[in-house]
């Protein structure tokens, strides 16, 4: 039987060790294999998504473990990781390396045999800027977890998939143009993936047009500086993200409207 002090020291120095080596595993994709289990959580979208990993253990006795959480650091950034069940030993190492794949890695060791059940790790990811839609995965790779020389788990990778990024925008369709007591009022085609939409306006189909407002959480809108018998053109275009980072979608097709004198409201 291994030495206590040998076994901590082992089991502690792998976080550090599979850095430098990384250990091939066998892919389960169902993200789990008892009782470790994984579940990813996403939340907000565009340039504010965030991708959540939690890593949790069913009722089992442990003595010692070795587990990394795994990225594609060109798609995820690491924001913030942290350790549930507490051992008398761990090692955290934020900076594993494992091929093209960046990851936390988390070694722990007990005192002695330790009956457990909860989260071991959560980890938590924001979506790089200006990422297009796609989908990638999250690896969580167990090196080993043991009841003193007894494997609980043996080496394997669970893997979770996520899509992540902008989806892409569709290009907006004016529904119609009317007009009301205080203008001409514009309404387009609502895109979910959108975080506004800019409307452009002109006096003439093929002519230069003009941003006139920019709106968010509305698809329609009032356009109050019109003059009586001119001829307005409307534009609109979608966008995601702010400022550097704002994508646009194609502008969509120019719908004209005719202002004419109502009731003497314009002249």
């Amino acid at each position: 039987m291994m030495n206590k002090n040998l076994k901590r020291a082992v089991v502690l120095g792998m976080a550090a060790i599979t850095l430098l080596t990384g250990i091939p595993a066998t892919p389960v994709l169902a993200a789990e294999k008892t009782p470790v289990h994984t579940s990813v959580q996403s939340t907000g979208k565009g340039d504010s998504q965030k991708v959540t990993v939690k890593v949790t253990l069913d009722k089992t006795t442990v003595t010692d473990g070795r587990v990394a959480v795994e990225y594609d650091p060109s798609v995820l950034e690491l924001k913030s990781d942290s350790e549930g069940i507490k051992f008398a030993d761990a090692d955290v190492n934020k900076s594993f390396e494992d091929g093209a794949s960046k990851g936390v890695a988390y070694a722990f060791v007990g005192e002695a045999p330790k009956t457990v059940n909860g989260t071991l790790m959560t980890v938590q990811f924001a979506v790089k800027k200006g990422l297009k839609s796609q989908k990638t995965t999250i690896g969580t790779k167990v090196f080993g977890i043991n009841n003193e020389e007894a494997a609980v788990v043996e080496e394997t990778l669970l893997q979770d998939e996520v899509e992540v990024g902008r989806p892409k925008l569709v290009k907006p369709s004016i529904n119609s143009i009317s007009q009301t007591l205080i203008g001409a009022y514009v309404h387009w085609s609502k895109d979910p993936n959108a975080d506004g939409y800019v409307v452009y306006r002109s006096t003439s189909k093929n002519g230069k047009y003009t941003k006139i407002a920019t709106i968010s959480g509305f698809n329609g809108y009032w356009d109050v500086m019109v003059a009586n018998n001119k001829t307005y053109y409307y534009k609109v275009v979608s966008f995601q993200g702010s400022g550097n980072s704002r994508v646009y979608s194609e502008e969509s097709a120019p719908v004209s409207i005719k202002i004419k004198k109502f009731f003497g409201f314009f002249g």
